[in-house]
């Protein structure tokens, strides 16, 4: 499975994983082996052994907790003190280490507790800063996904401009062709 990480935020892109909440509902870490790859994928460590369902199931409450928290942070919804406290938990053990082998190299160790705790961290300093101002939600029907705008104008509407926007874009060129023919 490959996974997109276009939220420019580690805490949203994990968020990510449970895609089209309003609609079609689409989890993406269905089995422990999923949220292995993300894990990888993502960069938060460079393998992660003995995932099992319990740790699976952590895994997705903290997702869960996290995804609230930015929709509260976007202004979308009254933050949860139970979800706070999910993200604090997580939080609070040791986070993946790191160690440095060489200039440019960097190996990434932990297990389930450390990644979930580093997720918890991510999640902790971009809701508990200034950039959980900069959280928007995509406006292309129906994603649900959450993304940082960091762009100059901060009037960024799409997760990405290849899917959604590409999709929403499309969609007007074509109710004004439609239109055009109308009236020729």
């Amino acid at each position: 499975m490959s996974f997109s990480f276009i939220s420019d935020h580690l805490a949203l892109d994990f968020a990510a994983t449970m895609a089209w909440r309003t609609t079609r509902r689409k989890e993406l870490l269905v089995e422990p082996q999923d949220f292995t790859w993300w894990t990888v994928e993502a960069g938060v460590v460079d393998g992660l052994e003995a995932v099992g369902q319990t740790e699976l199931a952590q895994a997705r409450a903290l997702r869960e907790a996290i995804y609230r928290l930015a929709l509260a942070a976007a202004g979308d919804k009254p933050a949860d003190s139970e979800d706070i406290a999910r993200v604090q938990q997580a939080a609070a053990h040791p986070p993946v280490r790191l160690t440095l082998q060489a200039v440019g190299q960097v190996e990434r160790h932990g297990g389930v507790q450390e990644v979930l705790a580093t997720l918890g961290a991510s999640a902790s300093d971009l809701l508990g800063g200034p950039d959980r101002l900069l959280i928007r939600h995509c406006a292309g029907e129906p994603c649900t996904r959450l993304f940082v705008d960091r762009s100059r104008a901060a009037t960024r509407r799409w997760c990405s401009k290849r899917s959604c926007g590409s999709r929403i874009n499309a969609a007007a060129y074509r109710r004004r062709r439609t239109r055009d023919d109308v009236q020729v």
